[in-house]
C-alpha cells in the first residue's frame, strides 16, 4: 500500500508539472510518514544533505562557473570567427559555421542551453543579412546546441559519474566521439538543405584569417585541453580540474580578453550559484527517492525482470535507449540521469556492459531530448533568440532529430564511436 501511494504521489505531481526535485522529495517524505518509521523521518534532512556533500559533486558548480565566466566574455564571438574562417567559404557556410561554433563552445561551456544561447545570439542576426531562411538556422542552432553536453567538459557526464561511481575522466572522453558524430550529421543536413534552397557563401578562404582568429580564440579553446589533459596525465582529479578551469576562465576574462570587470563578478557568481543549487536540490531529492526504491528492492526486481525476459545485451541497450529517450523528452538531463542510472546500472553490470559506454549512451540520448518536445530546452532558447514560433521550428527540426536518432543507433551498434578515445588514452574497456 505504501509503495502504491509513493508511486501515485510521485507521478501525480509530475503530471501537474511540479519540479522533479520536489516530486521526489515530497513523495519520499510521504512514504516514510505512512510507514510510521519516525526515526527515518527524523534523519531525512541529514540524508538529503549527505547526497550533496561529495567531493566529486563539487566539480558541477565549478564547471558551471567556468562556463558562465567565459560565456559572459566574448568567447562566443571569437569561436564563431574561428569557425567562419575555417568553413565559412563552403556552401551552407552559415549552417556549417553555426554547428562548428556550437562544437567549439560546447568544449567551453558544458551546457546545451548555454551553447545554443551564446552562439544563437550572434548567428541569428547574421542569418537574415545573409539571406538564409530564419527557421532553418533556428533549427540548426536548436539541434547543434545539445552537442555542448557531449563534448567535455560535460556537466551531465559528471552527474552520471557521481551517481554511479564511474570514472569521470573516462566519461568526459567518451562524449567526444558521439559529439563529433552529431556535428557531422548536422553539417551534412545543412549542406543538403542549402543545396536544395540554393544558399551559398560569398566568403573566401584566407589562411591569414584562420591564423588570426585561431590565435584570438586559443585562450578559450585551451579550457577543455587543460581539463582533459590534466585528468589524463594524472596532474589533478576531475574536481580539481574544474577548479583550475574556473580560475583559468576568470583570469582569461579579466586580464586577457578584458571583457569582464570585477563589478560583473557578483552577478556571474549569483547566476552560477542558482544553476548549481537547482542541480544539487535534485541530487538531494534523488538520494531520498533512491533510498525508498532500494528499501522496496525496486532495482533488484527490475534487474531480475530484465534478465528473465531479455537475453541479449543489444536488446537491453535498445530498450534502455527508448526509455531514456522518452525520459529526456520529459525532464532535463541531470534529473533523468540521477533517476534512471542507478535503476539500470545493476542490469548493465549483469550484461557485462561498460558503465562508461552506458553513460555515454545515456547522455547521447538526453542530448536528443534537449531538442524534442515537450521539454526541449534548446528548442525554446532558439525560438526565443531567432523570433521563430515553436510550431514552425518543430517542423524544421524534426528531420534533424531523425538524423540524430540514426546517430544514436550508430553509437549503440558501434561502441568504439564512444569508447575508442577512453580506451586509447585511459585503457578503459
Amino acid at each position: 500500500m505504501e509503495l502504491w501511494i509513493f508511486g501515485l504521489s510521485f507521478f501525480g505531481m509530475l503530471l501537474l508539472n511540479v519540479p522533479i526535485a520536489i516530486c521526489m522529495s515530497l513523495s519520499s517524505a510521504l512514504y516514510l510518514a505512512i510507514t510510521g518509521d519516525m526515526f527515518m523521518v527524523s534523519i531525512t534532512a541529514p540524508r538529503f544533505f549527505a547526497g550533496m556533500n561529495s567531493f566529486t559533486m563539487l566539480a558541477i558548480p565549478l564547471f558551471i562557473l567556468s562556463g558562465d565566466l567565459l560565456c559572459s566574455g566574448k568567447a562566443s564571438k571569437l569561436l564563431i570567427d574561428l569557425a567562419n574562417s575555417l568553413v565559412g567559404h563552403l556552401k551552407a557556410g552559415l549552417s556549417t559555421v553555426t554547428t562548428l561554433a556550437c562544437m567549439f563552445f560546447g568544449a567551453v561551456s558544458g551546457s546545451g542551453a548555454a551553447t545554443a544561447s551564446a552562439i544563437g545570439s550572434v548567428v541569428a542576426p547574421e542569418s537574415e543579412r545573409s539571406g538564409y531562411d530564419k527557421d532553418f538556422i533556428a533549427a540548426i542552432i536548436a539541434s547543434a546546441g545539445p552537442i555542448g553536453i557531449l563534448i567535455p567538459p560535460s556537466i551531465p557526464m559528471v552527474v552520471y559519474g557521481a551517481a554511479t561511481d564511474t570514472s569521470i575522466g573516462a566519461l568526459l572522453l567518451s562524449g567526444i566521439g558521439p559529439g563529433i558524430l552529431f556535428g557531422i550529421l548536422i553539417i551534412l543536413y545543412g549542406y543538403w538543405y542549402s543545396g536544395k534552397k540554393g544558399y551559398g557563401s560569398s566568403a573566401r578562404f584566407i589562411w591569414s584569417n584562420v591564423f588570426s582568429s585561431g590565435r584570438k580564440a586559443a585562450w578559450a579553446l585551451l579550457t577543455p585541453l587543460i581539463i582533459v589533459g590534466g585528468i589524463y596525465s594524472g596532474i589533478f582529479t576531475p574536481t580539481e580540474a574544474a577548479a583550475v578551469a574556473a580560475v583559468y576562465s576568470l583570469v582569461v576574462g579579466l586580464f586577457i580578453y578584458r571583457t569582464l570587470s570585477f563589478r560583473d563578478l557578483p552577478g556571474i557568481f549569483l547566476k552560477s550559484s542558482i544553476t548549481s543549487a537547482t542541480i544539487m536540490f535534485v541530487v538531494g531529492g534523488v538520494v531520498m527517492f533512491g533510498w525508498v526504491l532500494v528499501r522496496e528492492q525496486i532495482p533488484q526486481t527490475l534487474t531480475r525482470v530484465i534478465l528473465e525476459n531479455i537475453s541479449s545485451p543489444l536488446m537491453f541497450l535498445m530498450i534502455s535507449n527508448l526509455i531514456i529517450l522518452i525520459a529526456g523528452m520529459l525532464m532535463d538531463p541531470s534529473p533523468a540521469i540521477i533517476l534512471f542510472a542507478p535503476l539500470l546500472l545493476p542490469a548493465v553490470h549483469a550484461f557485462q556492459i561498460s558503465p562508461v559506454f552506458f553513460g555515454a549512451l545515456m547522455v547521447t540520448n538526453l542530448a536528443i531530448g534537449l531538442v524534442t518536445p515537450p521539454v526541449a530546452l534548446t528548442l525554446y532558447v532558439s525560438s526565443e533568440i531567432c523570433h521563430v514560433s515553436m510550431s514552425r521550428l518543430i517542423k524544421k527540426v524534426m528531420p534533424i532529430v531523425g538524423l540524430l536518432v540514426i546517430g544514436l543507433l550508430l553509437v549503440t551498434l558501434i561502441p568504439d564511436i564512444a569508447m575508442l578515445i577512453p580506451r586509447l588514452l585511459m585503457g578503459v574497456r
